[in-house]
């Protein structure tokens, strides 16, 4: 049985992962601050041991690294809402950087053997559009790219410095149940669910690539523990199939069954949009055999029978 440390394993991806390493049979250990993440995420269960802590204490985190001992230690904790990070630039350094040098830190004393890091797909320069392969050029544009790009580095530095294996996913528009932050589909949701339905949305036309979160949780499972050669590696984790948001807002009129009316808010323009991003998934379905299943219609149903049965999206926005 394997042992499991999941550092930020009670938000939206991370809970969906820890159900999954629960039924795998492993043991599992969660350590978050709350902050945006939520017990009631989390089940019940008698190789589940959760912890409340914050990622900046790096000797809290390190003791509780030292009673699990894991195999695998995956690292999703961060603030992820650009708005947020735009609004409070130095708490989201705060944490997404120096809090990705404290979990490696603390990994390190106890020679954690893999440690796996949620990045992300808006890595990659805005000017490419087609396919993204992990070999793209990137370009750090806002706070939470520099930030993501930055705990890239430390990862390739650590275990050039420390041993073991580290691995980046670079997480494309993950979507389903749990949500935490108000990104798009959340915004979409809560309009509809108050009984509009006309939606106010900004950017139309930007395609993107939005992937369920079971298959995230999936991707990220597999990597933390399928054989690898090299010490670090990077792997895109998406759908492969790009959705505008007016496509969205259609499938979103097919899953409750009504015609839904979009009226554009120029306030909530984004002013710079990337025109499209899609994964290319060549590298992880040849490594690891990966590939998602699930559709976005898929996610949608589901959020919107979560909301329908007064389990919505949890919206966290400063």
């Amino acid at each position: 049985m394997k042992n499991v440390f999941i550092v930020g394993g009670a938000g939206f991806i991370g809970s969906h992962l820890v159900d999954l390493c629960l039924e795998r049979n492993c043991q599992v250990w969660v350590y978050d601050d709350f902050s945006t993440g939520r017990k009631e995420f989390l089940p019940s269960h008698q190789a589940l041991h959760v912890v409340e802590g914050d990622i900046l204490d790096t000797e809290h985190l390190a003791d509780v690294i030292g009673e699990c001992i894991p195999n695998t230690l995956f690292h999703l904790a961060a603030i992820h809402h650009i708005p947020t990070c735009e609004k409070m630039p130095e708490r989201a350094l705060q944490v997404n950087v120096e809090g990705t040098q404290s979990v490696l830190s603390a990994s390190a004393q106890y020679h954690v053997p893999r440690v796996l890091f949620a990045s992300t797909g808006a890595l990659y320069d805005p000017i490419i559009t087609g396919p993204l392969i992990e070999s793209s050029p990137v370009k750090a544009h806002n706070i939470y790219s520099i930030s993501k790009l930055t705990g890239e580095q430390l990862l390739q530095y650590n275990v050039s410095k420390n041993g073991g294996q580290a691995f980046v996913a670079r997480l494309f528009n993950t979507v389903g149940r749990r949500e935490t932050n108000p990104h798009v589909i959340p915004a979409i949701m809560a309009q509809l669910k108050t009984g509009k339905r006309q939606v106010k949305l900004g950017n139309m036309q930007p395609r993107r690539d939005y992937v369920h979160v079971e298959d995230v949780a999936e991707a990220l499972y597999i990597l933390g523990n399928i054989p690898m050669e090299r010490s670090f590696e990077i792997f895109n984790v998406g759908s492969g199939t790009e959705h505008s948001v007016r496509e969205l807002v259609e499938l979103c009129s097919e899953v409750i069954d009504e015609p839904i009316e979009i009226i554009s808010a120029p306030e909530l323009q984004r002013k710079v949009d990337r025109p499209n991003q899609l994964a290319d998934l060549s590298k992880i379905q040849q490594a690891s055999g990966w590939k998602p299943t699930r559709t976005l219609k898929q996610a949608l149903n589901e959020i919107w029978e979560d909301s329908l049965n007064g389990h919505g999206v949890v919206m966290h926005n400063s």
